[in-house]
């Protein structure tokens, strides 16, 4: 089975903006995901997601950032994935079915909450994929969430991965070990499947441990040095994929202080600065950040982009 290197490189989960009545803003949603098309160096979006605020959208508001992004995506020729977050093997099958009618290249699932509860064999998280895979032709794209509970150990992965329809993992435990081991059964059995690194912590040395591209959030934001970054761990150059994440680590730092939770505004009120979004509200139950915050990040932001540029300008 050949690998699908179309799952190579890096995607952006882009945030999903509102406007100041909640409503989905699908205007600067438009101008958001084609900015971020416009950068060579991105592979694809990827709808819904976590920083998409997916799981707090209605079923038709997602439609509607499908439909969109999508659009957007493959007018510029990249990739658009789906996120989806079912809670049963018959509502994923019926959601994927209905992914089929709209632009959307893979789906991206969230594990089942039931996936958590207590201590799950590998068995019944192989028979969720299988049975999805069994009745859609779309291509699927495994997610690993920063939760141990929820974590796919190394064996399980591989088991997965033997599913053909199942050609992206993006792994994002934030724990090294798992990572390192991940890649190495996967290399072992030289499965197919492209991992894409969705832990932020080490992307460029996710790249020397077998990761062939990102998915990263906070590629929301300095997307072109993001993708600069990605080129340099897909081509071998880890010196500097090294040296481009010591450079990227305040903004990093910046978006995901704590709490966490809040990173979403974070990159809102970047962007809506930046004039890519037109508000930067989000969804109940994350509040946003204060005023006082707001002056910080933006100041911020600024001084890491200049001091960014000067040295770009230097080297």
């Amino acid at each position: 089975m050949a690998r699908d290197d179309r799952f190579e490189g890096l995607f952006v989960p882009q945030v999903t903006p509102f406007d100041d009545s909640g409503a989905v803003d699908l205007q600067s949603l438009e101008r958001l995901c084609a900015h971020l098309c416009s950068v060579e160096s991105v592979t694809g979006l990827v709808s819904c997601a976590r920083i998409g605020e997916g799981p707090v959208l209605s079923l038709e508001e997602k439609r509607d950032v499908y439909r969109v992004a999508g659009r957007v995506a493959r007018a510029a020729g990249k990739l658009h994935v789906a996120a989806i977050t079912p809670q049963s093997t018959d509502e994923a099958i019926a959601i994927v079915r209905d992914l089929e009618k709209l632009p959307v290249d893979a789906a991206m699932i969230f594990p089942p909450l039931l996936l958590a509860w207590g201590k799950v064999g590998a068995d019944l998280k192989f028979r969720f994929f299988e049975d999805i895979a069994e009745n859609t032709s779309l291509p699927i794209v495994l997610f690993q969430i920063p939760v141990a509970s929820y974590w796919y150990d190394a064996e399980t992965v591989c088991r997965i991965a033997e599913i053909g329809q199942v050609v992206a993992y993006k792994e994002a435990s934030f724990n090294i070990n798992l990572f390192s081991e991940t890649l190495r059964q996967l290399e072992i059995r030289r499965s197919p499947m492209t991992v894409l690194t969705g832990n932020d912590r080490f992307v460029a040395q996710s790249y020397m441990l077998g990761a062939r591209g990102a998915l990263i959030g906070v590629s929301n934001l300095a997307t072109e040095k993001w993708g600069a970054m990605d080129r340099a761990g897909r081509s071998g150059d880890f010196r500097k994929a090294m040296s481009l994440q010591e450079g990227l680590s305040e903004l990093k730092e910046l978006v995901f202080s704590e709490p966490i939770v809040e990173a979403v505004s974070r990159i809102k009120v970047i962007l809506k600065h930046q004039g890519l979004i037109q508000s930067s509200l989000v969804r109940r139950p994350q509040l946003g950040v204060s005023g006082e915050e707001e002056g910080r990040l933006i100041a911020s932001f600024g001084r890491i982009v200049e001091e960014s540029s000067v040295a770009a300008k230097g080297g």
